[in-house]
């Protein structure tokens, strides 16, 4: 292979994989929230809750309050960078009531992780509004 050739492969690999591309990810969606002023994303495998999700993005149904098991770390291929949490793909539901506890701007679920994570479990930001979707099925 060509010197150039090479290089090119390994750019295009490499946007492929890049955060908050979904090029990591195969067999959900990747939904884009805002929540004050701030974004984050959630990879959902969960198949009623996908329907759910779509059904909102196109129209059909009015949003719901995410929530999910709240795990340490971006989640897979760095979804949800630059937040070092994230929610679990499988364990996401759209609720139309929740309890304050798990409610939070990212920001202020970033400064308490430990929190969140060991003793809440959970993140539902009540007013989180779906701004994107990308379907990866």
């Amino acid at each position: 292979m060509r010197p150039l050739s090479g290089l090119l492969a390994l750019a295009l690999v490499l946007a492929a994989c890049a955060p908050g591309t979904g090029g990591a990810l195969r067999g959900g969606v990747l939904v884009t929230y805002e929540q004050a002023g701030e974004t984050f994303k959630i990879w959902v495998t969960n198949p009623e809750t996908i329907r759910q999700l779509l059904d909102v993005h196109e129209g059909r149904a009015e949003g719901g309050i995410p929530n999910g098991r709240i795990l340490r770390g971006s989640g897979a291929g760095g979804h949800n960078e630059p937040w070092s949490w994230h929610l679990d793909p499988d364990d996401i539901h759209l609720a139309d009531v929740t309890m304050e506890l798990c409610d939070g701007a990212p920001w202020y679920v970033e400064q308490e992780v430990d929190e969140f994570v060991d003793n809440v479990k959970r993140y539902c930001p009540w007013g989180a509004q779906l701004v994107g979707l990308e379907d990866l099925r």
